[in-house]
């Protein structure tokens, strides 16, 4: 390990060093990002007003790779708190034994997108699924109008907004507390909490949340405001948005309906198909996919509910797809995206085309290697996370780190002159103060020191 001092000299050494490292660092995000399940943790459910460990392994078991593809191999179990369902859902999150391939070059698709079907569309950096707005259902049995999944199975979500179909846990929604929000929508969080995988943080770029299988990542719903990646950190709005209309007798490309293909009056009561049973609802403008329309331009994404542009983890830029919120940082439709844009990898549908709930079809028919974090030179095997800037010299962020983790920021003398525990999937701390000079920042886990990363602060 080379030491570098606060010469003029030594400040080019460190610059050169670390842009070599950086460029390592940021090279391979679609394997690094990843929460590989180093600890043996696995995951919890509320049960009778307790967290009952479930003994499944929780987040990702295997990262595996080759020239084209990442392939992962998860429970679908998260590490945060499953449970309960207030819709009186009695599945359990269980092990799906899952094995996802996502493209590590993607290539656009055709111009109008794939549409995405029933089932999981996305795997999230903990190996659970994400599915689109849609639950299964619509309006009459007609397939005209979609039941909006952020609507109709709103109560049936934990603290985590996830919940299980036969099993299958998995995400239509933003995997946030529910309760990190400024108009919270569903107050499971108060008897029931959960970390959840991320925290809303309007201050920094958020992380990378997931995959689609076209391989493009799926972002956190705040960015920098140009795609240069220049600008203040914003909210990415979706172009996406409710209808001004009162009757469901056309859609949203001015199709005009038959009478028998109506959906009910803006405000008219509907019962839902699950739970058994269920109170009618009154059925809101938002309530039906069909409700909401694409105005290009009204936001700053396109119709797929992504954006070319610069991020942390792709300083050349790269497509990505944003998990949006609105104004009180809750969902915002279409939550993840509403169509591929790139060409997809159909083996992880699992039930034929149009997918559905269950495993996947993916086989790996090609010579693989696992990887262990090792490929960058200072990229620890223990830890997936990343520190940017580096050079840095005010503030610094770390990025991709499980929820509580906690660091040490140690000089070169081996004293400690920062600790802190990460707010979601960050940690995001001052720099100002510190002499210029090299750092070492420590993940901290259950007892273990792992190797540190080196940190440069320069002025």
């Amino acid at each position: 390990m080379q030491e570098c001092y606060p010469s003029a000299r030594n400040f080019v050494c460190v610059i050169v060093i670390l842009s070599a490292i950086a460029v390592s660092s940021h090279a391979q995000p679609e394997l690094s990002s990843w929460l590989i399940n180093t600890d043996g943790a696995t995951g919890l459910f509320w049960n009778n007003g307790n967290p009952q460990d479930n003994g499944i392994s929780c987040d990702v078991q295997t990262v595996q790779f080759s020239d084209d593809n990442v392939y992962i191999q998860a429970t679908g179990v998260p590490r945060y708190a499953t449970a309960p369902y207030g819709d009186g859902n009695p599945s359990q999150a269980s092990n799906a034994d899952y094995l996802f391939q996502i493209p590590r070059n993607p290539v656009q698709g055709p111009a109008a997108g794939t549409p995405t079907g029933l089932g999981h569309t996305a795997v999230l950096i903990n190996g659970v699924p994400a599915f689109n707005a849609m639950d299964a259902f619509s309006y009459n049995n007609q397939d005209v109008w979609h039941q909006n999944a952020g609507f109709f199975e709103l109560a049936g979500f934990d603290c985590a907004k996830g919940h299980p179909a036969m099993g299958n846990y998995h995400h239509h929604l933003i995997p946030t507390r529910f309760d990190d929000s400024e108009d919270v929508l569903n107050d499971v969080c108060a008897d029931f909490p959960s970390d959840g995988l991320l925290a809303i943080d309007p201050t920094v770029h958020s992380p990378i949340v997931g995959y689609a299988f076209d391989g493009y990542p799926i972002y956190g719903p705040f960015a920098y405001e140009n795609e240069d990646g220049t600008g203040a950190i914003v909210r990415m709005e979706s172009s996406h948005s409710v209808r001004d209309i009162n009757q469901r007798h056309t859609l949203a490309d001015g199709t005009q309906l038959a009478p028998n293909q109506y959906g009910p009056d803006v405000g008219a009561l509907v019962t839902p198909a699950i739970p058994p049973g269920a109170d009618p609802v009154e059925a809101v403008l938002g309530a039906y996919i069909e409700d909401f329309e694409f105005i290009e331009g009204s936001g700053h994404l396109d119709e797929f509910n992504g954006r070319f542009g610069i991020t942390p983890e792709y300083p050349a830029g790269t497509y990505a797809y944003f998990a949006t919120v609105d104004a009180s940082h809750n969902p915002a439709y279409p939550y993840f995206f509403t169509a591929y844009r790139g060409v997809v990898e159909t083996d992880n549908f699992g039930q034929g085309p149009g997918g559905g709930v269950g495993n996947t079809n993916v086989t790996i028919d090609e010579p693989v290697e696992t990887y262990t974090g090792a490929n960058g030179m200072y990229e620890n095997a223990m830890a997936n996370w990343t520190m940017h800037p580096n050079p840095a010299s005010d503030e610094v962020q770390l990025t991709n780190v499980s929820a509580g983790m906690r660091f040490l920021v140690k000089d070169a003398a081996g004293r400690v002159v920062r600790s802190g525990a990460a707010s979601g999937l960050h940690w995001t701390w001052d720099a100002s103060d510190l002499p210029v000079g090299m750092y070492w920042v420590q993940e901290e886990s259950i007892g273990i020191s792992f190797e540190a990363k080196p940190l440069w602060i320069v002025r």
